[in-house]
């Protein structure tokens, strides 16, 4: 008996120490490509990465907008391109999963307001095997974890909100079959009688004369570890989108709400002219009455002790691009309610709103303006400038807070991007979570600071922050595929901009320290059996 309490007792404090020991984070850049006319590329950029398992290849989609060209470049793990595919004939090219030897592509159509279209390819051979019409705009692709059935995030994208209908179609979630090729739409409609109780439960609908399935613009898509439920951003509504796969049903839209840049841990950098002579000041991280908005874009998902959890990169993004969707204003231009004037004057001086050292530049949504009645009742801004971690619910439990920017500014001076703090600074991109060397990191692309952040997610108590993976000449990473390989652990990272994919070699090693600290306890469990058979 004392022999079984010694074991569990050694058990327990090994999985103790598993779970919170320090680790150091080692990588390596193994390989940059450049998506160049001169490489041979067709993608002619990078902005979506997925690792082939079977043929330990990488599929790297990209575009060049001036051009109008774009395609498929499929590279092997020594970064020598392999195959090239262009799709400019086809429509605009999203984004591209890999499962059980398929590869499935996601093309806008060349109205984009029209369906658009999954194309399945053999990964092996690149021959064509099918196309599946689906929602307009398909955004990303995700297949569930057996590669069984295939995930489409149809953005629906207005090309204006001037023109009626026809310029905004719905957003939707396709679920192909990847063996039967069937498909079932997961769509909003259903919430339609419903918009009224989504925005008072905090839902941004705010798409001119647009439906809740309008206006509900799905971003990115990430699956359960079991393949049941799957969980959708929904960037501009600050929302995320709850989907039983098996039913093809969207079971819940979970608004992610608010965070309160006046606390303590959620400061901000509100100014890129807050230095002497209008010349930025770096770094300038304080806390303001303004709330932020979430508003995910990348997600990741992992699964610990039974219980799943999804990563959101709270990017943040507004309706500004399509005609009649304007919301952006500079707070120094804004018309603000008197309440808040006064309230804002006691907490931060009369000069709070026209001071560039204060909030002058700051980029808030005019859907601040609570009663309509042209007047700002509260400050909103794009973006949390954070990644949060939720429940299977929608639940937030747990978030970066400040922790992007106050890393940047005291470790990564020169990653930081001040033309871009007055409107949501570094911008988290993508979240992706891997197992590497047993323990579950995080990797979080961050576009304005050209760097992707490593977190260890092991411990949910104690969430450490391990590193910054950059690579010099990459500029905005978007994409991430995190992968394991007989040779290690890696990391492959597509650039928009700078239009290079990058791959990265990670490790995760405890520190002696971790070592030490089990030894230690080991011993102290020895002693303890001695003084009792004493």
């Amino acid at each position: 008996m004392k022999h079984t309490l010694i074991a569990a007792a050694i058990a327990a404090v090994l999985a103790s120490a598993n779970a919170s020991a320090a680790v150091n984070f080692e990588w390596s850049h193994q390989w940059t490509f450049n998506h160049s006319a001169g490489n041979g590329s067709n993608a002619l950029g990078a902005e979506i990465v997925s690792f082939d398992a079977a043929n330990e290849r990488l599929w790297v989609i990209g575009t060049n907008s001036d051009l109008g060209l774009g395609g498929v470049d499929v590279l092997d793990l020594s970064g020598n391109l392999t195959h090239s595919l262009d799709t400019s004939s086809l429509g605009g090219i999203n984004s591209v999963a890999i499962a059980n030897g398929k590869a499935a592509i996601a093309l806008t159509a060349p109205i984009k307001t029209d369906a658009g279209q999954v194309r399945f390819y053999d990964a092996g051979n690149y021959g064509f095997l099918q196309s599946v019409a689906v929602g307009a705009n398909p955004d990303s692709v995700t297949f569930t974890p057996n590669g069984q059935k295939l995930l489409v995030a149809n953005e629906g994208e207005p090309s204006s909100y001037l023109v009626g209908p026809s310029g905004d179609p719905v957003g939707s979630v396709s679920i192909i079959d990847a063996n039967s090729y069937n498909v079932q739409t997961a769509g909003f409609d259903a919430f339609n009688s419903q918009a009224a109780a989504l925005k008072a439960a905090g839902v941004r609908l705010t798409g001119p004369n647009a439906s809740v399935a309008q206006d509900l613009e799905p971003e990115y898509i990430a699956v359960s570890a079991d393949g049941t439920k799957a969980m959708a951003t929904l960037q501009e509504a600050n929302s995320v989108a709850i989907i039983d796969i098996a039913t093809a049903t969207v079971t819940d839209i979970k608004a992610m709400g608010f965070k309160d840049h006046s606390l303590p841990g959620n400061g901000l950098d509100a100014s890129d002219r807050d230095g002497p002579g209008n010349n930025p000041l770096n770094g300038n991280i304080q806390n303001w009455n303004v709330k932020g908005m979430y508003m995910p874009d990348g997600i990741g998902s992992f699964n610990q002790n039974g219980n799943q959890y999804f990563v959101t990169a709270n990017e943040g993004d507004s309706r500004e691009d399509w005609p009649g969707g304007e919301e952006e204003v500079r707070i120094g231009n804004a018309v603000i309610d008197t309440a808040l004037n006064d309230a804002m004057t006691q907490a931060h001086g009369s000069d709070w709103k026209t001071n560039n050292d204060k909030l002058s530049r700051l980029l808030v949504s005019k859907s601040g303006d609570i009663d309509n009645d042209g007047a700002l009742e509260e400050l909103h801004v794009y973006g949390a400038r954070s990644f949060s971690i939720l429940d299977m619910a929608g639940n937030i439990v747990f978030d970066s807070g400040d922790q992007l920017e106050q890393i940047i500014k005291a470790q990564y001076p020169g990653l930081w991007v001040d033309d871009r703090s007055d409107n949501k600074g570094p911008e988290p991109e993508s979240a992706v979570v891997g197992n590497v060397n047993g323990r579950d990191i995080l990797f979080l692309a961050l576009e304005r600071s050209s760097a992707v952040m490593v977190w260890d997610l092991t411990d949910l108590n104690d969430i450490k922050f391990l590193d910054m993976l950059v690579a010099a000449g990459d500029i905005s990473p978007e994409g991430l595929s995190f992968f394991n390989t007989n040779q290690g652990s890696f990391l492959a990272v597509a650039n928009e901009v700078s239009g290079t994919t990058s791959l990265f070699k990670v490790a995760a090693v405890p520190v002696p320290g971790a070592v030490w600290l089990f030894g230690s306890a080991l011993l102290g469990l020895i002693g303890m059996k001695r003084n009792r058979s004493v």
